[in-house]
């Protein structure tokens, strides 16, 4: 464990060095060395952070580490954007992916900083060499010191650490293969974020990814016949929650996204969202009243072309716990966890079990990667209206559900509509913005 942390870590401190010299690394080296002499290293622990946010060049980390795994994860958006907008889109992953290895970067420094098992440091060589250098070190360990190297890069005039080696091992390579699953499957980044944070849960979207503040970045229309019609949905801020909105009385667009995780990983799905306007007589059942105020569709994957999937909605008229399709081929099972009004206007947080209810209406167990999620507000049936906000869509690990550690994470979204928002019809509040 610790050998495999120490590359990425110890490191790091040669920032301290400035520009050039020699006699600043070995001083930075000698008092290291001399925390980790101390009885109490928390001081050393608290320079992780520091160091790593300073001292090491993330971005060239990053792309040694994780190569074109971003650009291949979102190749679908390829088609779908042009070139601008899908390298904004990339640029955007991009930053989320960087702090996400920074702060698993600052954990093991921190655990390397704090373990007995380190007693020392020594700097055995500095070249220095134009914009570049190395310098090799030795970690000393009870069992034996371990050679290190470090690869420096000068970048905005401060000395940086582009790469470190553990006999002739990188350890690009090393964190590479600690996620593989995630890479190799390319699985999207909420999942790579999640392993890299040793969190029990991913977060799906949390609807921070915008074009211009308001237009979701990296949701569109579903059907090609849809892509012509305004832009029903749209995203809000409060403090620093983020939530996507949707009315609607005519258009009936479903807002798609590309997401891939393990549903077999992750199978317990949770969010929050809040109806404030249900399609009159909305029933799920039957053609000329298929309305309802919030639907969520999980894409499982596609079998002749046509997706296996399932929909969670807040219906008007049938009750919570109903669970059934419309008689007509290739709809999806609809599952209603939340009926009527005694919720309306309140964020409500829901929980459900994919694998339990894809097994109950689709068979077997859903495949290793997800396609995607789809969100529909509508009341083009019912000639009526609706409208329902959606935030935070999380999956979690079954283990995480069988212990207890689920909790509402609603807190903080808004009480109140946005501004202007109240009644507003999709074609004033949005056609300007297509």
């Amino acid at each position: 464990m610790i050998q495999r942390l120490l590359s990425a870590a110890l490191l790091s401190l040669l920032g301290l060095i400035g520009p050039a010299a020699a006699s600043e690394l070995s001083e930075a080296i000698a008092r290291l060395d001399a925390l980790l002499q101390a009885p109490d290293r928390q001081q050393a622990s608290a320079l992780a952070d520091q160091l790593v946010r300073r001292h090491v060049a993330i971005g060239r980390f990053t792309q040694a580490t994780f190569d074109g795994y971003l650009e291949e994860s979102l190749e679908i958006y390829e088609d779908l954007l042009d070139g601008p907008h899908f390298q904004k889109l990339v640029a955007h992953y991009r930053e989320h992916l960087i702090e996400a290895y920074r702060n698993r970067l600052v954990a093991d420094l921190s655990d390397l900083l704090t373990s007995p098992g380190l007693q020392g440091l020594r700097l055995d060589e500095l070249n220095i060499n134009g914009r570049r250098g190395r310098a090799d070190l030795r970690a000393l360990f009870p069992d034996g010191p371990i050679a290190l190297k470090a690869n420096l890069a000068l970048v905005d005039s401060s000395w940086k650490i582009a790469e470190v080696t553990i006999d002739g091992r990188h350890i690009s390579a090393h964190y590479r293969r600690r996620y593989r699953d995630a890479i190799d499957e390319s699985y999207s980044l909420p999942v790579l974020e999640a392993q890299l944070g040793e969190r029990d849960f991913i977060v799906i979207d949390d609807f921070t990814a915008t074009w211009d503040g308001h237009r979701p970045m990296d949701w569109g229309p579903w059907k090609d016949k849809d892509k012509q019609k305004p832009m029903l949905y749209r995203i809000e801020q409060s403090g620093d929650r983020h939530y996507m909105t949707a009315r609607d009385s005519t258009y009936s667009v479903i807002v798609g996204k590309f997401v891939h995780w393990n549903p077999r990983h992750y199978p317990i799905m949770t969010w929050c969202w809040r109806a404030n306007a249900l399609p009159l007589g909305g029933n799920e059942f039957l053609d000329d009243q298929n309305d309802s105020a919030a639907g969520l569709y999980v894409i499982f994957s596609k079998f002749l072309g046509i997706p296996k999937q399932l929909k969670y909605v807040w219906s008007t008229t049938l009750p919570e716990g109903t669970v059934g399709r419309r008689n007509k081929i290739f709809r999806p099972w609809f599952f209603v966890v939340e009926s009527g009004e005694a919720k309306l206007g309140k964020w409500t947080f829901e929980t459900v079990d994919l694998e339990k209810d894809y097994r109950a209406k689709l068979g077997n167990r859903p495949a290793n990667r997800t396609i995607g999620l789809g969100l529909l507000t509508d009341a083009n049936s019912t000639r009526s209206y609706a409208e329902a906000y959606s935030a935070d869509l999380r999956a979690w690990t079954r283990e995480a559900l069988d212990d207890g550690r689920i909790a509402n994470h609603c807190e903080g979204l808004p009480k109140k509509p946005p501004r202007n928002a109240r009644g507003a019809t999709t074609g004033s509040a949005y056609g300007a913005e297509e």
